[in-house]
């Protein structure tokens, strides 16, 4: 569901996070019944919260730490499995950040 077309529109197969930003910077919300990692409804994924903040802390300190960028003209394909992940990975280049 999380690449079907008729959901999320023609450009589904994309990378693309800035979907997920509103134009004043802020996060959009979305239904959690179009995308079902963590289910929906009453039986939603107990653990679902915990996993968004960990998420967060661990981006958070990598962003502080280190400036990334994605290397060009590498395949971003995601890989069909139940967990979601890069089928050639995400390569990027990191270099620490002096402060």
């Amino acid at each position: 569901m999380g690449r079907f077309e008729v959901i999320w529109g023609k450009d589904c197969l994309e990378f693309k996070p800035e979907r997920w930003i509103s134009e004043k910077g802020g996060t959009i919300r979305v239904p959690s019944y179009k995308f079902f990692s963590f289910n929906a409804g009453p039986r939603t994924c107990m653990g679902k919260d915990l996993s968004f903040i960990q998420m967060k802390m661990v981006a958070s300190a990598i962003l502080r730490n280190y400036h990334i960028q994605v290397v060009e003209n590498h395949p971003t394909t995601p890989a069909h499995s139940t967990v979601l992940f890069m089928k050639h990975g995400l390569k990027v280049m990191m270099t620490k950040r002096q402060f």
